[in-house]
C-alpha cells in the first residue's frame, strides 16, 4: 500500500457508505490533516454532502460513521462534528510510510503527470549597472524555489531571466568609466564585474550634483545608444559584459539556472509592432501629443500608456511583446512573473492588456509578488552603506558559519570547511526567506537565522546531519531488517504522522505558490525527531530489532528533510 492510497481508499469508503445509506453518490471532497487534538491522521468534511441530503453536516457524518463497513486498515473511525475522523492501525501505517520513504527517498511525495504543463517562469531580471542586492537574494530565493515545487508535483519549467540592459542607468555607469576609469578593468581592480561597474554608477551619482554636465552626457549616450553608434555600444557591450559575468558567478552560488536569458535591448521592438496594430483594432488610442494609451477603467484601473510621445517603448511596451512572443514561441501552458510586489499594478494592467488584444492565455499568466525584506539595523552594510550586496551578505554568513562549525562535535576535514560553511550560510538565507508568505515584508537577521533554536535551516541542518552520523556510526543499510511494530512509543508516532502529512504539504506549497508551507513542515518534521532523540536511544536501546527499526524511521526522516531541504533550494549537509 502507498501513503496516498489512504485517502482514496477513504474517499472509496466514504462513497459506498453514502450509496448504501442515502442512495447517493455525490463528489467526495479530499480528506484533510485534522488538528492536533484528534487523534487521527485523516478526517473528512461533510459540508458538501448537506445540501443534497438536507441534514446538518454533524448529523450526516454521525450517520455515514454509523452505517460504515470496517476495513482492515482502520483502526478506529468516528465523527466530530462535521468531520469523520480516520486512525489507521499503527502497524499498517508505520509500514506503509517508512517503507515508501526508503523506497522512493527523495521522491517521497512527488506527483507524476500524465499531462505535464510546460511553464515559464521568469524571476531575477536584474539591471545592468550594479550587482545583485538583498532584494534580489529573496526574488532569486523565491524564483528557484517556486520551479523545484512546479517539478515535484510533475510538471515541466522553463526558467527565464531578462536583463535589464538599455535606458538611463545604463548609460550613467558608461558615462562614468569614460570620465574617471582610466581604462582600467575589473581584473585591473581585482573584484567581480558587476562590482566594478556597480562602483562606476555610484561614482556618477555622487558627482552629479555639482557637475549638471554629467546627466547631459548620459541622455546623449542614451541617444546615441538608440542610434546605434558604433563607439557607444562597443563600450556598452564591454561594461554589460562584466556586469553578466558577475552575475553568472552569484548565481552559481545561488543555485540559479536559466533556461532562457533574454535582453530588454533585444525584446523592446516587438511591443511596439503589438501596439501599433492594437491601434488599427482601437485597443489603442492615439493622444494629441503623439503618445499612444489604453483605457482599462472597465477593470478598475485607470489609462495607461503603452508608448511614449517620441515613440520610444515603455517597461509595459517590452513585457507586452516578450509574452506575446513566449506563448507563440514556446508553446507554454503557463507563465509566473516573480516580481517584487511595488509592480502589482503593473502586472494587473499588463494581463488586462493581453486580454483586452484578444490573446485566449491571458488568464494563464500570474504575478508571484513578493515583499520588501530588510536588514537589522547596524548588522550588515555595504560599501556605500544604503543596500547590501548578495555576494557581501553570503560571504559573511559563510564566515559566521565557519565560526560555527569551529565548535561543532562533528569531525569535519579542513578540505571541506570551505564548502560546508558556505552550504550552511546559503541555507540559513534561503530558508529565512522562503518561511514567511511570500507577500510579507520580513526583516532577515543573520544571527537569528543560524540559530539552533526555532525555525531555522541551521535548525533543519543539524538534525539531518545528526542523523546522517548515527546512519553512517551504525553502518545502516536499507537491506536491514526492521519492524514497525516496535515503533510504538508518542514520540515515533508523532513522527510517522508528519512524515505522512509531508506530500499534502508540498502539493499545497505548489497549489498557492508559496514555499512557506513546506519549510513550517520541514521545521515539524525535524522537531519531531529531535523531540524523539531527546527521549529515547537508538544504538544502544538494548534490542538490535528495536535498534534496527528506529535506524530505518531514522533514514525516513533524513530523506523526507533532503527532499524538502533541495525543493527550497537548499543544499543538505552531512556534516556540521
Amino acid at each position: 500500500m502507498k501513503t496516498e492510497e489512504f485517502g482514496l481508499q477513504i474517499k472509496s469508503v466514504i462513497a459506498e457508505t453514502l450509496v448504501e445509506t442515502y442512495g447517493i453518490r455525490p463528489d467526495i471532497p479530499d480528506p484533510v490533516v485534522p488538528p492536533e487534538n484528534i487523534d487521527a491522521e485523516y478526517a473528512l468534511p461533510c459540508f458538501t454532502f448537506a445540501k443534497a441530503l438536507r441534514q446538518a453536516p454533524a448529523k450526516i457524518a454521525a450517520t455515514i460513521v454509523t452505517g460504515m463497513s470496517p476495513k482492515k486498515w482502520f483502526d478506529t473511525v468516528f465523527a466530530s462534528g462535521p468531520y469523520i475522523n480516520f486512525k489507521i492501525k499503527d502497524s499498517i501505517l508505520f509500514d506503509t510510510v517508512i517503507s515508501e520513504l526508503l523506497s522512493r527517498k527523495v521522491k517521497f511525495g512527488h506527483i507524476h503527470q500524465s499531462e505535464p504543463e510546460l511553464i515559464l517562469v521568469e524571476y531575477s531580471s536584474p539591471n545592468t549597472n550594479k550587482p545583485l542586492h538583498l532584494g534580489h537574494v529573496r526574488n532569486n530565493v523565491l524564483g528557484i524555489a517556486v520551479i523545484n515545487l512546479l517539478q515535484a508535483v510533475g510538471h515541466k519549467c522553463i526558467p527565464a531571466t531578462i536583463l535589464n540592459d538599455r535606458g538611463i542607468h545604463i548609460c550613467k555607469a558608461m558615462v562614468a568609466y569614460k570620465r574617471f576609469a582610466e581604462g582600467k578593468t575589473p581584473n585591473d581592480m581585482k573584484i567581480k564585474g558587476d562590482q566594478f561597474v556597480g562602483n562606476l554608477y555610484v561614482l556618477f551619482e555622487k558627482n552629479a550634483p555639482k557637475n549638471p554636465e554629467l546627466m547631459d552626457e548620459a541622455r546623449q549616450m542614451l541617444r546615441d545608444w538608440e542610434m546605434g553608434d558604433m563607439e557607444t555600444r562597443e563600450l556598452w557591450h564591454k561594461l554589460t559584459h562584466w556586469v553578466q559575468q558577475g552575475f553568472d558567478e552569484t548565481y552559481a552560488r545561488l543555485g540559479s539556472h536559466f533556461q532562457l536569458v533574454q535582453r530588454e535591448s533585444d525584446t523592446y521592438l516587438p511591443g511596439k509592432q503589438i501596439v501599433s496594430e492594437g491601434l488599427q483594432k482601437n485597443v489603442f488610442y492615439l493622444k494629441d501629443d503623439g503618445s499612444v494609451w489604453i483605457d482599462l477603467s472597465d477593470y478598475g484601473l485607470d489609462e495607461k500608456a503603452v508608448l511614449r510621445k517620441d515613440g520610444t517603448s515603455l517597461y509595459i511596451t517590452q513585457d507586452l511583446g516578450v509574452a506575446v512572443e513566449r506563448f507563440n514561441d514556446l508553446q507554454i501552458d503557463r507563465a509566473i512573473y516573480v516580481v517584487g510586489s511595488e509592480q502589482i499594478y503593473h502586472f494587473k494592467a499588463l494581463f488586462h492588456i493581453i486580454e483586452k488584444l484578444g490573446y485566449t492565455w491571458a488568464d494563464k499568466c500570474d504575478h508571484l509578488s513578493y515583499g520588501m525584506v530588510y536588514l537589522p539595523e547596524g548588522k550588515m552594510k555595504s560599501r556605500e552603506g544604503k543596500v547590501i550586496d548578495a555576494d557581501n551578505l553570503i560571504d559573511k554568513m559563510k564566515e559566521m558559519s565557519r565560526e560555527i562549525m569551529e565548535h561543532s562535535h562533528f569531525q569535519i576535514e579542513q578540505s571541506e570547511r570551505d564548502s560546508i560553511a558556505e552550504a550552511i550560510g546559503l541555507s540559513a538565507i534561503k530558508y529565512y526567506i522562503l518561511r514567511f508568505n511570500p507577500q510579507k515584508d520580513i526583516h532577515f537577521d543573520p544571527e537569528k537565522s543560524l540559530s539552533f533554536e526555532g525555525a531555522t535551516g541551521a535548525y533543519i541542518q543539524y538534525c539531518h546531519a545528526r542523523i546522517c552520523s548515527l546512519l553512517q556510526k551504525a553502518n545502516w543499510t536499507e537491506s536491514k531488517t526492521w519492524n514497525p511494530a516496535l515503533l510504538i512509543s508518542k514520540e515515533e508516532k508523532s513522527i510517522i504522522r508528519a512524515l505522512l502529512q509531508y506530500p499534502e504539504a508540498l502539493k499545497k506549497s505548489e497549489d498557492d505558490l508559496n514555499p512557506s508551507r513546506i519549510a513550517a513542515h520541514l521545521w515539524e518534521v525535524a522537531r519531531c525527531f529531535n523531540a524523539f532523540y531527546t527521549c529515547h536511544r537508538i544504538l544502544d536501546c538494548g534490542d538490535e530489532l528495536l535498534s534496527q527499526s528506529r535506524l530505518a524511521m531514522a533514514a525516513a526522516v533524513a530523506f523526507c528533510l533532503k527532499s524538502g531541504l533541495q525543493i527550497l533550494g537548499i543544499k543538505p549537509v552531512e556534516k556540521m
